[in-house]
């Protein structure tokens, strides 16, 4: 840990500023399974205290922001980090790349005052590549997967360097080869190649060699090779248990979660798709048909099922779309966030596995407690985070993930027990 001795601070060794409270935790994850304290605050909360922490996680919540709003909160943030004294800094984005990464990127170098960013999107465990500049998922570029369809944030094309430029930012594209300047007389991003998990340890090497691990960026994956070389505890990491019955609240629309949701409904699992009424009707749950709807659910829960719930909704959503579909997002996400905390409330939910799905679900679930402290335990599969709460004087132990994030049998293939009901 690093004493700023000017103001006789202990302060940590990294802090990592993500787009979305998902990757708030799968990124943070990565430091905290191999041995390091991680701290976690929403950006409007940034704590007084970091004593203790080596690793401080903010959540800018800037996926859907405008690139302005997004630029202004991320070197606020950064600026502060800076005034903290802590020494390293990480900007975690999108591996399918949502959301202004080109202003995010172009806010810390300004905030940092560094010259160079080492920037590697890759997550090849998702099979998410970085190859000759080009961001390609499955297979297919950028643009052409689900990524291209995904309903609020749609990326239009696959060219990394297309996304940066329009910030300001010079560009600086890294091959496959090795043989890398990434020296430079002004501030630049240098877009790391990336296919395979290996790259990531030859780019950390390079940059810590070369003296440019201030500012680094990319997803969860590249953090994951970081530790080592930035001084932290790189302990063997070990999976945590999860057994069955799950309890999913899912909030994404994006065509992999609905392949796992469909296959857990086929091994056995209890899915329930809510109307658009039921998710956007503030009142619904407290109503006459919401109580009816709500003993549904927890003669489920007693039969000891995994259950199952999410939107009826399924890109493009077409008629059934309401006019303002942030708006819209924004009050999903809250609806799902209290439907949660109904269920976990039941006494028949007692010894399952509550599961978050998507960013904005998680957040609508987060919100509806009162500033919980999360601790992380680990990935119980690459991009899915176990994490525990302080709920009702004990800690309850919960899974969340990224919409786009694992195979169709995920669900299925994360549990000990290998059932989707017991």
């Amino acid at each position: 840990m690093l004493q700023n001795e000017t103001a006789g601070r202990v302060t940590p060794r990294l802090a990592v500023i993500a787009d979305d409270i998902t990757g708030s935790f799968d990124t943070g994850v990565q430091f905290q399974m191999r041995g390091a304290a991680v701290r976690f605050a929403l950006g409007t909360q940034l704590p007084e205290l970091l004593e203790g922490a080596q690793v401080l996680v903010i959540d800018a919540e800037t996926r859907h922001a405008s690139p302005e709003e997004t630029y202004a909160e991320i070197r606020r943030l950064a600026l502060w980090t800076v005034q903290m004294g802590i020494p390293h800094l990480y900007i975690k984005t999108d591996s399918g790349l949502r959301g202004h990464v080109g202003m995010a990127l172009k806010a810390a170098l300004d905030a940092t005052g560094c010259r160079l960013c080492g920037f590697a999107p890759a997550y090849p465990d998702m099979d998410r590549i970085t190859r000759d500049g080009q961001q390609i998922i499955s297979g297919v570029p950028l643009h052409c997967s689900v990524f291209g369809q995904d309903l609020f944030d749609p990326v239009r094309g696959s060219g990394i360097r297309d996304m940066i430029l329009p910030s300001g930012a010079t560009v600086m594209e890294m091959g496959l080869d090795g043989n890398w300047d990434t020296r430079t007389a002004e501030p630049a991003v240098a877009v790391f190649d990336t296919v395979c998990n290996e790259d990531f340890d030859r780019i950390a090497l390079h940059l810590q060699a070369m003296g440019q691990l201030r500012l680094t960026a990319g997803c969860a994956a590249f953090a994951s090779h970081l530790p080592g070389v930035l001084g932290l505890p790189d302990l063997p990491a070990v999976p945590p248990e999860v057994t069955a019955p799950l309890l999913v609240v899912c909030g994404s629309l994006n065509p992999i979660t609905r392949a796992q949701m469909e296959y857990g409904e086929k091994q056995g699992g209890v899915r329930c798709s809510m109307s658009m009424a039921q998710l956007l009707e503030e009142d619904y749950l407290d109503s006459a048909e919401g109580m009816v709807w709500l003993e549904g659910l927890r003669l489920q829960l007693k039969a000891r099922r995994t259950l199952l719930v999410d939107t009826g909704l399924q890109p493009p959503c077409g008629n059934t779309a309401p006019a303002d579909m942030d708006g819209a997002r924004v009050r999903i996400a809250a609806q799902l966030g209290r439907l949660m905390l109904r269920l976990i409330s039941m006494e028949e939910s007692e010894g399952c596995m509550p599961m978050m799905i998507g960013g904005d679900t998680l957040m609508g679930f987060l919100n509806q407690l009162s500033s919980p402290e999360v601790m992380l335990e680990g990935e119980a599969a690459p991009g899915v985070v176990c994490f525990s709460i302080a709920w009702r004087n004990r800690r309850l132990r919960m899974l969340s993930k990224s919409g786009g994030f694992g195979g169709a049998t995920l669900l299925q293939d994360m549990l000990t027990t290998q059932m989707l009901c017991v």
